[in-house]
């Protein structure tokens, strides 16, 4: 299992970015390359995780490269989970994934005994004291459904919910009091009902484009406990968050400009503001391509709220 460490203030900031789309080298893909240069230059992020589709085109092994060539001449430790588009053309799974664990920097990795997928891995920050605070799982959420008679999006493996499960309760033994954020590229179904029932903070602008099963990730993260986040991509235009259940659930915000958005909703990042004595919380906000900060996202209230016996 990979490590990173939390500096001496306690402080550790992740960014995450999402749908970089990097197709064919076109004037698109160069405004990417030159927008995750500025994000990077302007957050100096301890670890950056691509939320998937980074790729997308008949030559996705040797654009891979170029994709991530802001983040590999940074020298910041990066991690990678796959999109339903990143090997829908091209090379697939496995080759494509060998080029990205050739990356300066990367820290991902597939835990063989993770199940389905390819990529499921989970990654320690360690404190100032040597015991792990907290913990980044990766999770590959597949790309299209191959059951029969159903279409629609991939969903997550009852082989990936019971591994989750199983890491949780390894992680435990080394301390008991400890967070996980998680990322993935299709949002949970859980997205749909936080944004119904819960106040949530920022944008909404598409339907929420999650698999039409539920194979009980949610429902096993609840079990085990110590799940503070879990956050996907995916959905372009969409890129807020809320807590359901005690785990907040949100997007990162999209950043790649070879592919579709909304007039006036700028590309950008996600980051999360981590403290290895507050295991229980984290800090999160959006820098855009304009340089500005969303720290105070718009809220949101639902049109009714949960109704629960005994309320």
């Amino acid at each position: 299992m990979q490590k990173l460490r939390f500096h001496k203030d306690g402080t550790f900031k992740i960014m995450q970015m999402t749908d970089i789309h990097y197709e064919d080298g076109s004037s698109e893909d160069l405004q990417t390359v030159a927008l995750m240069r500025k994000l990077i230059r302007l957050e100096q992020p301890d670890f950056i995780m691509l939320s998937g589709d980074t790729v997308f085109n008949e030559n996705n092994i040797a654009n891979l490269s170029k994709a991530v060539e802001p983040i590999t001449e940074s020298g910041i430790p990066w991690s990678y989970i796959f999109g339903n588009h990143d090997t829908e053309k091209g090379a697939g799974y496995e080759k494509l994934y060998e080029e990205v664990l050739k990356q300066k920097g990367c820290m991902a990795y597939h835990d063989p005994d993770s199940g389905k997928g390819l990529g499921n891995h989970t990654i320690k920050i360690m404190g100032n004291d040597g015991q792990m605070k907290w913990t980044v799982f990766g999770l590959d959420s597949g790309n299209y459904n191959c059951l029969e008679h159903m279409e629609g999006y991939a969903y997550l493996d009852r082989t990936q919910v019971e591994w989750y499960q199983r890491k949780i309760k390894e992680l435990e033994k080394e301390n008991a009091d400890f967070g996980a954020l998680t990322f993935l590229h299709i949002p949970l179904k859980e997205f749909l009902e936080v944004w119904d029932y819960e106040v949530c903070y920022g944008e909404k602008n598409e339907g929420i484009c999650c698999s039409r099963l539920n194979t009980g990730m949610f429902a096993a993260m609840q079990e085990v406990g110590h799940t503070r986040g879990v956050f996907a991509g995916h959905d372009h235009v969409n890129e807020y968050y809320g807590k359901l259940y005690g785990i907040t659930l949100g997007y990162g915000r999209a950043t790649g400009y070879n592919t579709y958005g909304r007039e006036g909703f700028q590309r950008g990042a996600r980051l999360f503001m981590m403290n290895e004595n507050k295991p229980d919380s984290f800090d999160t906000y959006v820098r855009l391509e304009d340089g500005s900060v969303i720290d105070q996202p718009k809220k949101h209230e639902p049109e009714r709220r949960r109704e629960i016996d005994g309320e």
